[in-house]
């Protein structure tokens, strides 16, 4: 059963994070003599929450939660791959199940040590950007929230660019793999990256954001595999620049535009994993931040920092064939808080357990809680409200979930 995992675990890897490695060519042929592989999934999931809306509305109960994705790649050869995915996902009024292109590459491996992407490509930040809807390698339904956003996937999830990439063997030292990218991060006032800019407070919230737009992104992650058997270091470092929203300014009562955006956002992570047995142990540091500026009509341009320090430490267990449990401790802190704000308002923690149960080898099922301590990293927008007078001190969020794979 642990082979069978193993290799399911690979080929979804392969598929879904664009890579193409190797292991993709495991993935289900479309004819006996085809190297054409397709694969997907398709996940339904309930939102039960009390107290505040996180990460998106659903003090009610909804079942407008879930994810689904088509892929397909092939081979030119044996250093061309090719493939390319489309995704749509429904988190309340985030997303409405649109279709869109999550990944679509085209990579050429000269050999090991080296190899070039380009096209649409996954965004390799912290330990799991590359596999953020890859339900069956984890036991998790939400990744650690304050570092993996689904609200804000459209921020991490791929860019349109190149990447360089490679795996070093450096003997009795374990092995390196990097890659370096650069490239252009389409983003839409419809998408849920739209209400981290309207959060501020200075858009009218109708029309509220009209355009959005960023400039570039660039960066690079490295990932150490120790001498210690299942042992990872990863440290990867990233920026978008200029992330610029455009709307109606709330603070005049005749309509003026207002832009607002992020002259150079940096993202920082640290992470740790250690695979042993049944149990997978991980860890990260999260620091994202940076100079943020507004250009109000006829008044100069105001210039501030923003950003936020978060770390979680993650725990789970395979038992058996079937059973999987997991749970997590996550915090995120204001970095730049205001004098005298209180710790409820400056600081949220997010424990979590989860169970997961797989029916066989392409059906599993998850449950998840939280439970949510402080004030901070909460949207107040009209999709997502959380009006500070009302904000509550904790949240309770219930979530289950279960994921078709073929």
């Amino acid at each position: 059963m642990k082979h069978r995992i193993a290799a399911k675990t690979l080929l979804a890897f392969g598929l879904l994070t664009g890579a193409l490695s190797p292991h993709a060519s495991a993935a289900i042929p479309i004819g006996p003599n085809s190297n054409v592989q397709v694969g997907g999934f398709f996940s339904q999931g309930y939102l039960k929450t009390e107290g505040n809306n996180y990460p998106f509305p659903a003090a009610d109960g909804t079942f407008m939660f879930r994810e689904m994705g088509f892929n397909a790649s092939t081979t030119f050869g044996t250093h061309i791959r090719a493939g390319a995915q489309v995704f749509a996902q429904r988190l309340g009024d985030y997303g409405e199940d649109k279709a869109l292109l999550d990944w679509a590459v085209l990579d050429y491996n000269f050999r090991q040590e080296i190899g070039v992407r380009v096209g649409r490509i996954k965004y390799p930040r912290g330990l799991y950007g590359e596999v953020l809807d890859l339900d069956v390698v984890r036991p998790f339904v939400f990744l650690p929230l304050t570092q993996y956003s689904p609200v804000l996937r459209d921020f991490s999830a791929s860019f349109d660019g190149a990447m360089l990439y490679g795996s070093l063997n450096f003997g009795r030292v374990g092995t390196v793999d990097y890659k370096f990218f650069y490239g252009d991060i389409p983003v839409k006032p419809s998408q849920g990256v739209s209400d981290f800019m309207l959060n501020t407070g200075i858009y009218k919230t109708n029309p509220g954001i009209t355009a959005m737009n960023v400039d570039y992104v660039t960066g690079g992650a490295i990932d150490w595999n120790t001498p210690l058997a299942g042992l990872k270091v990863h440290v990867d470092y990233s920026y978008l620049s200029n992330v610029n929203a455009t709307g109606l300014f709330a603070f005049v009562p005749f309509p003026a535009e207002v832009v607002s955006g992020l002259k150079k956002y940096a993202f920082t992570t640290y992470g740790l994993e250690y695979t042993r047995g049944s149990w997978v142990l991980a860890a990260e540091y999260l620091k994202v931040g940076g100079k943020v500026f507004t250009l109000i009509p006829r008044a100069p341009v105001d210039y501030r920092y923003a950003g936020a320090d978060s770390w979680y430490v993650s725990v789970a267990r395979r038992l058996g064939t079937k059973w999987e449990l997991g749970a997590y401790l996550t915090r995120i802190e204001n970095a730049y808080p205001t004098p005298g704000t209180p710790t409820k308002q400056r600081q949220t923690d997010d424990y979590a357990v989860s169970v997961r149960y797989d029916v066989n080898e392409h059906l599993l099922f998850k449950l998840e809680w939280h439970q949510v301590n402080g004030e901070f990293n909460f949207i107040n927008t009209p999709r997502n409200p959380n009006p500070r007078a009302t904000r509550k001190d904790e949240t309770t969020v219930f979530a289950a979930k279960t994921t078709l794979t073929f």
